[in-house]
């Protein structure tokens, strides 16, 4: 029980955070919408543990602790996959702004001489 309550002040902190950063424009609506889903989702988990047992007794898991892990490691692997994507187009764009600020100078340059 005193795990629950530090859980849900952690996550009450994290909503808060959260607030935060939409006030200050830091993150979209679209993404402080999920984050609060998801924190939305744990709080109700966290306070009421049989529903993840239920939940996994309906798809074949033995106890709902694994079934909020195996949920868990899904979720994070596709954030990761997320995250390396959108580094992945940020890297490109930052090749494409050097590449042009390059030929830019280049071209400067010559027109010089």
């Amino acid at each position: 029980m005193p795990i629950q309550f530090i859980l849900v002040i952690l996550i009450i902190l994290a909503v808060l955070r959260l607030l935060y950063q939409l006030k200050n424009k830091n993150i979209g609506f679209n993404q402080f919408f999920t984050w609060l889903v998801i924190w939305l989702v744990a709080i109700v988990i966290i306070s009421q543990p049989k529903i993840t047992t239920y939940l996994a007794t309906i798809v074949g898991i033995g106890r709902g602790v694994d079934l909020a892990i195996y949920v868990s490691i899904i979720v994070i692997f596709y954030l990761m996959f997320r995250l390396l994507l959108r580094i992945e187009k940020i890297e490109k764009d930052i090749t494409k702004i050097v590449r042009t600020d390059s030929l830019k100078k280049n071209n400067d340059h010559e027109n010089k001489h």
